[in-house]
């Protein structure tokens, strides 16, 4: 039953996290219900990230919709970030971290209203822009492999707010980048003997079949309807992390 349970919250995580991101925030508080310890949960949601990413990289490029040149930039940010931060969540609580994303995503989320044409349209961005942005990757990328959760949700504002990326455009494009913040975190979270075998298994495969559906439903719907469900994760994330 317990497998049962796991699979059905990787497809749903798996579905959400190749769309807007956010996944983590659905899988690993129910894999603490199930009586995961918190290390564990995250562990077990990064192997699952492994086939949500898999999947979503598969059908972004198949697509045409990452940039790769951008894309390469961000995965050697990432894979550096993911190394240091899965050091520091080894001993680390993530609850101050949470409420820092949270009002991250709070100061960012006013643009998705002033802007109605954010995430639509490519806009042009100057290179100052461009260079806080990096910073914040950098950033995300450490607090990602702690938490678990939330940063991928705030990198794809990154790419609209600091980069002048389309929703789509931009998430396809970090998606590389989210492959490696992964793996190297569920390689030593692995090694910490956080990792249950025939659980992790069970979440690999329901996340890898969820990413799939959640990319194509992402190419087939378009930008509109894409930041539709993105406002709504982003406003339903910042009550959880804020208040739950």
């Amino acid at each position: 039953m317990q497998e049962i349970l796991i699979f059905i919250t990787g497809l749903m995580a798996g579905f959400l996290g190749s769309t807007v991101g956010g996944g983590g925030f659905l899988s690993i508080p129910i894999l603490v219900l199930l009586g995961f310890t918190p290390q564990a949960s995250i562990a077990l949601n990064k192997i699952g990230d492994i086939g949500t990413f898999i999947s979503a990289v598969s059908r972004y490029w198949k697509s045409q919709k990452i940039d790769w040149g951008m894309a390469g930039k961000i995965a050697i940010i990432y894979i550096i970030g993911s190394f240091v931060g899965t050091q520091i969540m080894v001993g680390l609580s993530s609850h101050t971290l949470n409420i820092f994303i949270a009002i991250s995503i709070l100061l960012a989320a006013p643009f998705l209203f002033v802007n109605k044409k954010m995430g639509l349209v490519v806009t042009k961005v100057s290179k100052i822009k461009k260079a806080i942005g990096f910073v914040i990757l950098a950033f995300l990328s450490i607090i990602g492999a702690i938490v678990g959760a939330g940063g991928a949700v705030l990198s794809t504002m990154v790419m609209m707010v600091f980069f002048g990326y389309e929703i789509i455009d931009g998430h396809a494009t970090t998606t590389p980048s989210k492959f490696f913040s992964a793996l190297i975190p569920s390689i030593v979270y692995f090694s910490y003997g956080f990792v249950e075998i025939i659980p992790a298994i069970v979440i690999f495969v329901g996340m890898l079949i969820g990413g799939f559906l959640g990319a194509r439903t992402a190419i087939l719907e378009g930008n509109r309807w894409i930041k539709t469900l993105f406002t709504v994760v982003v406003i339903a994330l910042v009550i959880k992390l804020l208040f739950f």
